[in-house]
Parts: structure tokens; sequence; C-alpha cells
């Protein structure tokens, strides 16, 4: 036995030589791998390259395959018996990972902590005001050769005269106060220098005094001020507090210093008010990035010279308002609600299981009670005729019997569906008749909601909108997720949307639109490439070629993702993914070219369309149904849309004529039927408007 385990020993002593020297060999015969760090010059790399070698490294780990072990035991950086490249491998993206998380400022406890790449919301600054008067106005001297002085005496008028009176009490007193700033009164530079402007050129004769008392436009001027709240606007921020000191007009009677005052208020504040109603009180750029909108403004001087010149000043200054059916709705509403901010107690359903058809439980008397609350069921369980109602709306003075419950039934009834089916509507939810969670929260709502104020504040939005939308037009209602094409003030075709996210959120603008593209590329903004693709294509440079993408220069010319400084990008490269099923614009895109690079568009991700809540995209608006609004905007037939979207290439088309579009945010909005509705502040845009009409109330009053 210790002879045969001799022999074996010393064979294997023997062959341990051969062994080595065999490993030796093979070593001389491959070359040893050098990398090129500098190669990468053009799309196809060589095979050296430093970039080549540690993708093929990246593939082979992707395919899971096992990498052939050989071992250099001079080679540090790799160390003793370590597989080629894993070491290294490490060593680079532990580094890279380092250095990407110090460039976007990364916490390991918080997460992402930069700026959210979406726009910013602003405190907002009023409206500089300045006191209507004029300093440096000189007396005007009475026309005419021959006139009186201020001593009786008459003088002939090329005869200097250093101070004379006007013949008219009132005109004289209206200078006087311009001239000494004894009004009190504030307005925008352009509205007070309009005004001096005017009186200066009419000799500072009254607009609105004719002999000696108010005249009849300016008792009609008067009314509509006091009616403002009837606009959603503000009636103290048109108020004249000379009226008041004279306790009532009809008081005014006789007094040139005191009519005077009542001229020049009433002229400031008719003037404002029409600064308000033709393009609202708020300049809504101020606000945030995210509204990119050039409202219907009237020019001071033009707006001085229709308050002069028109025979119904009062009948002017009303046509100023929006003429679209959604503002007269909102007014309508408006009025139904009153003046009073009495609100009834809310009446609150319990959660628990669903509340459908058929279902005994003991808060369906109470889901009963909120529907009647809601003016969504009368006595007796009838619908009420008009279900637009929304979860949190106060009701306004409120007669206590519709609360009554005329049926104490457990049972949930088809009129309880139907009830419940119209209130979800109203709020944008599917109506399919159950009460669940998503239905009992909105029912709930928030008790602080106050309707009259969210009128107004849409009453507002709807002033910054062009007057003449387009005689045919697109219009997005983002907070509705709702995209409808109008024509001649009908609804002609309608879709859902998908918008921006809370943090990508879509801009408020109109635009045009020019040309519908099939097959489109998608161009990915830099915003996207900066904050969602750089850290991987510092990690891997072929990350967009892999994937069905193209990387082009400043030129649009395609290069290599390997040939971009991805460490130090400052932009200038472009990035589009080429048409196909998984095209992130689907089948066809709309055009309309803006700064914002929002267009309309298809997706490939069908299925967040089902959900009530759709904020889903980095600001473009998705459409459910493209080939519909291709069809809508174009004038073609499915079947030549189908063929060109199965031709698989890039074909744009021009419309023949441009479609005007509006990419609106309004949380209160008419249906088809013209009934109201209200939605969700997704972007809680009503509160940073509120913000701002205070601040404007504040500096005006």
């Amino acid at each position: 036995m210790l002879k045969r385990l001799s022999a074996v020993l010393l064979t294997s002593c023997l062959a341990l030589p051969v062994m080595t020297a065999s490993v030796n060999a093979e070593s001389q015969a491959r070359p040893k791998k050098t990398f090129n760090f500098n190669s990468g010059g053009s799309s196809t790399q060589s095979e050296n390259s430093f970039w080549s070698q540690r993708a093929k490294r990246a593939e082979r780990r992707a395919r899971n395959t096992e990498e052939e072990s050989s071992y250099n035991f001079m080679d540090r950086t790799r160390g003793f018996f370590s597989r080629s490249g894993d070491f290294f491998g490490r060593q680079v993206r532990w580094r890279n990972s380092r250095r990407w998380r110090d460039r976007m400022n990364f916490s390991d406890d918080e997460g992402q902590v930069t700026a959210s790449p979406g726009e910013k919301y602003h405190t907002y600054q009023a409206g500089n005001l300045v006191p209507l008067a004029g300093r440096n106005l000189k007396q005007p001297r009475p026309k005419g050769a021959v006139f009186a002085s201020a001593s009786g005496t008459v003088v002939d008028g090329n005869d200097y005269v250093d101070v004379v009176k006007l013949p008219n009490p009132v005109a004289q007193a209206i200078f006087e106060a311009l001239k000494h700033s004894t009004t009190g009164i504030s307005l925008a530079e352009d509205q007070a220098a309009a005004l001096i402007e005017a009186y200066s050129e009419r000799e500072f004769a009254p607009i609105w005094i004719v002999d000696g008392k108010p005249s009849a436009n300016a008792r009609a001027v008067l009314k509509v001020l006091a009616n403002s709240a009837q606009e959603g606007l503000e009636p103290n921020l048109y108020q004249l507090s000379s009226i008041e000191n004279a306790g009532g007009i009809d008081n005014l009677s006789g007094d040139a210093e005191s009519l005077a005052v009542f001229e020049l208020q009433l002229s400031a504040m008719a003037l404002r008010y029409s600064a308000h109603a033709a393009a609202g009180m708020v300049t809504p750029n101020r606000i945030s990035g995210y509204h990119d909108l050039t409202p219907p403004k009237i020019a001071a001087k033009d707006a001085v010279a229709s308050l002069l010149n028109h025979p119904a000043p009062h009948d002017w200054l009303m046509s100023l308002h929006p003429k679209l059916p959604a503002y007269a709705a909102m007014k309508a509403e408006l009025a139904k609600l009153g003046s009073s901010n009495r609100e009834i107690e809310q009446i609150v359903v319990p959660s628990g299981p669903l509340l459908k058809l058929g279902v005994d439980d003991d808060r369906v008397p109470i889901l009963r009670e909120r529907l009647k609350q809601l003016k969504l069921l009368k006595n007796k369980d009838e619908l009420a005729l008009s279900d637009n109602q929304a979860s949190d709306a106060p009701l306004y003075g409120t007669d206590g019997s519709v609360l009554a419950a005329d049926n104490p039934s457990l049972t949930m009834s088809e009129t309880d569906v139907i009830a419940v089916k119209a209130f979800q509507r109203s709020v944008g939810l599917s109506p399919d008749g159950i009460a669940g969670r998503r239905t009992i929260d909105a029912l709930n709502g928030k008790k602080a909601v106050n309707r009259a104020n969210q009128l107004a504040l849409n009453m507002e939005r709807l002033r910054w909108l062009p007057r003449n939308l387009g005689s045919r037009y697109v219009f997005v209602n983002q907070p509705a997720y709702k995209m409808q094409i109008i024509n001649k003030g009908e609804t002609e075709w309608s879709t859902r949307v998908i918008v921006g996210k809370p943090s990508n959120q879509t801009y408020f603008f109109s635009d045009q639109m020019e040309r519908v593209e099939f097959n489109p590329y998608w161009g990915v903004p830099q915003s996207i490439i900066k904050n969602e693709y750089l850290h991987k294509v510092q990690n891997n440079p072929g990350y967009f070629e892999q994937r069905g993408y193209e990387v082009l220069n400043s030129r649009g010319q395609r290069i290599s993702g390997w040939n971009v400084d991805w460490w130090n990008y400052r932009g200038g490269i472009g990035v589009r993914q080429k048409p196909g099923p998984r095209n992130a614009l689907g089948e066809v895109k709309f055009m309309f070219p803006n700064r914002h690079a929002i267009y309309l568009h298809d997706t490939p991700k069908r299925a967040l369309f089902e959900k009530d809540r759709r904020a889903f995209s980095h600001g473009c608006v998705r459409v459910q149904n493209p080939r519909d609004l291709a069809t809508q905007v174009l004038g073609w037939s499915q079947d030549k849309i189908a063929s060109t979207i199965a031709g698989r290439k890039n074909t744009p088309v021009q419309l023949a004529r441009k479609l005007p579009v509006h990419l609106a945010y309004f949380t209160a909005w008419t249906d088809e039927a013209g009934d109201l509705s209200y939605f969700e502040d997704v972007y809680k845009r009503d509160m940073y408007l509120a913000r701002a009409m205070k601040a404007e109330k504040n500096a005006l009053r």
C-alpha cells in the first residue's frame, strides 16, 4: 500500500511542472489584452477598446453566461485568482455610481433631493399703482379772444394772464383735484396717464356730470359696478367713497368739489372694471411658469375713448365679458348660490363595504340623505332636474325639508344608483353607480370648499382666453381629462386624455395645430435625458442604441452614443426613438409647435385610460382614440389612416387649414348638455390663483 501511494505522489510531483509549463506556453501564445482608452472615435468600436471590452462583459452578464477564468498573478488591479473583469467591473460601477450620486445630489436616506424638473410657482406680485395726479398740469386758458378773468374784468385772450379759472366750476374743480392729487385714487400707470390726457384734451370738462348732477349714463355705469359680484368680481374694488360721504348719489348735486371727486372716481373705477372684465384681475404668467397666456387686454387709451364716446358706456362695459356658454353657466350658477356664505352641516357617509344595487346596509339611508343634500335626490326619491352639484358644494339657503327621509329602506334601490351615477359624472369618476371608497370620499369631500369662490376663480380664467377661440377648435380641459372638438359652439367629437403629472404639469396655453405625423419619432426632451437617462448612459454609453433610439449631433446627424462625453453633458445632443409598436408616442402625434415641446399623441399604454385620475405623462397630452382624431382633423377615411400606419414609415401630413388648440385648466366646466360640473384641482392651481387674486385685491383697496 505504501509503495502504491508513493508512486502516485511521485507521478503527481512529476506532472506539476508539465501543467505549469502548459499554462505558461498558452499565456505566451495568446497576446495580452490591452485597453485603448482613446478608442471609440467611430460608431464601430475597436475590439481592444476599453468601452468595447466593458460592453462585452455587460452583455455576458446579461445573458447569465459564465465567464472563462484566466488568471494574471501580476495584475494587482484584479486580485489574486479573481475572475477576469469582476473586481475591475465592480470598482468601475461603484466609482461611476458615486460620481452620479454626487452629481445628482442624492441622499441615502431621502432619495433624490434635486429640484423638480417642472416649472416653479411664484410668490405673486401685484401690479404697481400710482396716484391719479397731474402735478405738472398747467391751468388751462379758456378758448376765444375775449373772456372774463378771475377778478371779473374782461381781458383780451392774447394778453398774458397769470391765473385764470375755467368758466365751468366743476371743470375747474376737476383740474385742481388732479393738480393737487386730492382724489385719493390710485390706478395702474397707463390708466392714470390715459385719464389725465383725456381730461386735459377736453379742458377738464366732466364726462358724467350734466346740469350739475350725475347723468343717466353715470347711474347706469354705477349699477354695473354695483352688480360686479354677478360676474365673479369684487364689488368693494369699484366703490366710490364720494357717494358714501355724500349719503347717496342724489345728494351730490350743487357742490363742485364733491362732483369733481365723484367724476374722477367714477372714471377711474369704470376704467378699472373694463380692464378686469376684458382680461381678468390677475396676470396669469406671474403665477407660475405653467401659464403661458396673453389675455385680451384692452389698451387704457382705447378704454377711456370708449367710455367717452360710446352712447351707452354701461353696455360697452358688459360687452367685455366672455361670451362662451361656460361663462353664462357659471354666472347662472353663481346667482343660484347667492351672496350668502351660510353653509349647512354636511352629512358624512361612513366608510365600509361597497354600496351597490340590492345591497342591504345601515349606511344606505345616510347615503340617500347626502345625495338629497346635494340636490341629486328630491323627496320621495325622485331625481332632481339638475345633477351638476359636486361632492362638497355648500348649499346656501337649502330648505331643511329637502333632507326629510322619505325612504327609510336599508336596500340600495335603482333610484339610488341613478343618483350615485349622476354624482360620479359630476366629479369625473366612472359612473358605475357603486358607492365605493373613492365615491364616498368624494361625497364627503372637503367641507371648506366654497363653490361661489371656485366659480369666481374659473370665471377669472375664462377672461384669459382669446375672445375668439375659432369657429372650430380643439379644447382640452386638464382637470376633466377630456378633449373636445368644438364646431360652431357644438361638441363635434370628444375623447379621454392623459395629462402631465403634478411634477411635470401640462401647460395652460393656446396654439394652432399644423400637421399630423404617422409613425412618429419621439424626440426625447432634454429634461428627460438629464433627469432620467443620464446615469444610465454614463454607465453604458450604448444604452440608447441598444433600445432602438438614435443619437444625433447638433447638426441632426446620427452618431454613436460612445462618442458623447456623457460625464460632462450640458446638452446639444438629440435622442429620438424610432417608429414602432414600442414608441412612446404610439402610432400618431398631432403637432402645434410651441416652446414647451407639448403636443397631442397616441400611447402604447392603453390601460391608463381606464383610470379616473389620468395625470401620468411628462406634460404632453395622450389621446385615447388617436385614429379617430386624425380622421377628424384630416378628413381622411379610417382605411387610409390604417394603411398609412401599417406602412411603418414616418409620414408627416400638413393640415390644409391650421386648427386652433387650447390646453386649458378649469375646475368647473360644462358638458355637452350645458350642465356644470366640478373637477378635482389636480395641480392645486385654484389655491395659487386665489392667492394671486387676494394679492391684487389688497393692492387695489
